[in-house]
């Protein structure tokens, strides 16, 4: 039981940091969208050591994560 959620928290974390670089990208907050996309990264690789999620639901955040990162491939600091 403690795993289950311990699983949803870890995916609910990424995916509120993913929704945050959304939101910095909507905005045109580029600094902002740089430094959500990196700390959502850093999140999926610790959680995908920890094995705190599935190989299906690392595919699509990592999928997600890759998408936002091809868009912002014009930004720079």
């Amino acid at each position: 039981m403690f795993g289950y959620n311990k699983k949803k928290q870890a995916v609910k974390e990424v995916e509120d940091k993913l929704n945050l670089v959304q939101m910095n990208i909507e905005n045109n907050y580029k600094d902002l969208a740089i430094q959500a996309r990196a700390d959502a990264e850093e999140l999926l690789k610790r959680y995908r050591i920890r094995g705190d999620y599935t190989q299906k639901e690392f595919d699509r955040l990592k999928d997600r994560l890759d998408s936002y990162t091809k868009r912002m491939e014009g930004y720079h600091h």
